[in-house]
């Protein structure tokens, strides 16, 4: 009996560690954004995409767009385009992180930890 209760134990934590999701990222360049009206227009479109629980970080000055979601949340890089195309925007090179970026440095430094791929906007 001892036996199958750890069995059931053990089981179980297999289940939930398998199945457990951890919080990601998108991010891509955003062409197009000329000033901080078009930033707050961004930004208000992805959350109304994405949910409250998600975190958007847009500059239009280095020409991003960030969306984090949660453990339980979804995003797929065609929702992502479709909302920077509705807005009026075009995207360019989209990556994904396994992890939570919360903010402009932390998505500058995943940047330049994945070179090439997106270019940072400078005045």
């Amino acid at each position: 009996m001892k036996n199958l209760k750890t069995f059931l134990i053990v089981f179980i934590l297999l289940i939930n560690f398998n199945t457990a999701k951890a919080a990601e990222s998108l991010v891509a360049g955003v062409e197009g954004m000329f000033c901080l009206m078009c930033q707050e227009k961004l930004t208000k479109a992805f959350k109304d995409e994405f949910g409250s629980e998600a975190t958007i970080t847009v500059s239009w000055e280095k020409g991003l767009g960030v969306v984090s979601v949660p453990t339980n949340g979804v995003i797929t890089e065609e929702a992502f385009k479709k909302v920077v195309e509705k807005t009026g925007f075009k995207y360019s090179g989209i990556i994904r992180s396994a992890t939570a970026i919360q903010n402009l440095e932390q998505t500058e430094m995943f940047i330049n930890k994945n070179p090439g791929i997106i270019k940072l906007k400078t005045f």
